[in-house]
């Protein structure tokens, strides 16, 4: 019998192992919720029966967040047990065990309006991630979207959140997702990347103005490839024609 490798026994408890909060806790919900409409807000489509899926979706905080918005056509995976068993006790029953990596075999329908990958691509094998891409582009309905959030390797904090995942296979920045997203069979005209800023506090406020400033003075060294992007994630969106 093959031994599970480092990967499948933390997913096989992932939120124990990696202590993360859920939307189950009142207070969680409310900032998680707040910091998710000012990222995600504008590119939510307006159509509240609009087909939705939701890649990854770890312990359900984006699914309980859009049924909170009145959306009802959605569907979900996660390849943890112990992430599945989350998001049914707030109500997501439909959210199902599965691998990303096998997109394709999904048993839900065959497109989709919007398709979510949030904090998920950087724990594919990057040699399987244009593949995994290609899927979700063949899962789009005309016109459809993909929402990805992923590291930012041209951050200053890119390497600390690169590795503060122990599943984290590898990092993009936002000259690198595009050329990945293009790899994959989406248009370079049809992706838009931008800052992933979700502060919701004075505070967090005050930290992402700091953060502007540290990233240019880090980057001035830099010629005119430098990254113009300086949030700890890139958001990016990539349509389907």
């Amino acid at each position: 019998m093959t031994e599970p490798t480092t990967t499948q026994r933390l997913f096989e408890r992932y939120n124990t192992l990696t202590r993360r909060p859920t939307v189950l806790d009142p207070r969680t919900r409310a900032v998680v919720f707040k910091a998710f409409w000012r990222t995600l807000g504008s590119w939510l489509p307006a159509d509240r029966r609009a087909c939705i899926l939701d890649i990854g979706c770890g312990e359900g905080a984006l699914l309980a967040f859009l049924r909170d918005q009145g959306y009802t056509n959605l569907h979900g995976f996660d390849l943890s047990p112990e992430n599945v068993a989350i998001c049914h006790r707030l109500g997501l029953t439909f959210v199902q065990q599965f691998d990303a990596l096998r997109l394709s075999e999904f048993p839900g329908p065959d497109h989709y309006d919007v398709i979510f990958a949030i904090d998920l691509v950087e724990h594919l094998p990057k040699q399987a991630a244009a593949r995994f891409l290609e899927q979700v582009w063949e899962h789009l309905a005309p016109g459809g979207y993909t929402v990805i959030q992923t590291p930012n390797m041209g951050s200053v904090l890119g390497v600390y959140h690169r590795y503060y995942d122990l599943s984290h296979e590898f990092g993009l920045n936002e000259k690198s997702a595009r050329d990945l997203l293009m790899v994959a069979g989406f248009r370079n005209e049809d992706i838009e990347i931008r800052p992933a800023w979700n502060a919701t506090t004075l505070p967090g406020y005050f930290r992402e103005v700091y953060l502007r400033l540290l990233h240019r003075l880090v980057f001035l060294a830099e010629d005119a490839s430098r990254p113009r992007i300086p949030t700890k994630n890139l958001l990016i969106r990539a349509r389907r024609p």
